[in-house]
């Protein structure tokens, strides 16, 4: 399990610099390096709801 973790630390450092290389050469803009690197690019909202985090019954929250 360490090894599969250290693989992926090194997998995604791999993919930070070669990002970086490519703003450093103009290919891509930092926009644009966001909107490729978005994890959730394929998900369509229409089939796909995000809902916010409810209050847990256990905790009173105060109204200010």
């Amino acid at each position: 399990m360490e090894d599969l973790y250290r693989k992926r630390q090194e997998e995604k450092a791999r993919s930070r610099a070669e990002d970086e290389e490519r703003l450093a050469r103009g290919e891509v803009s930092p926009s644009e390096l966001q909107r490729q690197n978005f994890a959730f690019k394929k998900v369509r909202a229409d089939r796909v709801g995000f809902v916010k985090s409810r209050e847990p019954k256990s905790v009173k929250f105060l109204s200010l």
